[in-house]
């Protein structure tokens, strides 16, 4: 994938990033007491708390074509504009918010959508934001026009609609 591609679409396959390592979370954090609830660091954010040292020794435990992922996803998370980090943050703590079966939704959208071939990811990801740009009483219209049905094939529009629906912002 081209680096200019690779940094449009990043912000999702960011998002797989991060939500894949949540259903691990999702019990500790029914264990910890309502007053000790408080945002969830995310996978990357993890990984970036470690000392260099530290990350090295944890990657070297992965195979090398994962290591080599998360290494890149890493990179692209703290290359990211400030604004485009802040919303993934609050994607993922919306996301975190969703009940079980919406979450599971949402990870296959993202994995769906990681399985998209390399020319339609943009063309998915540009719909997605113009839409989460969109007032959510105008979306409806837009998703039910002719010219939606007629750019996207049904995976991509079901990507698309679970997409806005379960992290709207």
């Amino acid at each position: 994938m081209p680096c200019d591609l690779a940094l449009r679409v990043a912000p999702l396959a960011l998002l797989l990033a991060v939500v894949a390592a949540a259903p691990a979370r999702a019990q500790q954090d029914q264990d910890r007491p309502a007053a000790q609830a408080q945002p969830q660091a995310n996978a990357i954010d993890r990984w970036n708390r470690m000392s260099p040292e530290e990350r090295e020794r944890e990657l070297a435990k992965l195979p090398p074509a994962r290591a080599r992922l998360i290494r890149q996803r890493i990179w692209w998370y703290n290359h990211m504009p400030p604004e485009e980090l802040q919303a993934l943050r609050e994607r993922y703590q919306t996301f975190l918010q969703l009940p079980p079966d919406k979450q599971q939704i949402v990870r296959e959208r993202l994995r769906e959508f990681s399985q998209l071939p390399p020319a339609r990811r943009p063309v998915v990801h540009r719909e997605i934001e113009q839409l989460r740009l969109l007032p959510e009483a105008q979306r409806p219209a837009r998703l039910n026009a002719d010219q939606f049905r007629s750019q996207f094939s049904p995976q991509e529009q079901q990507i698309i609609r679970d997409l806005t629906t379960y992290l709207p912002h």
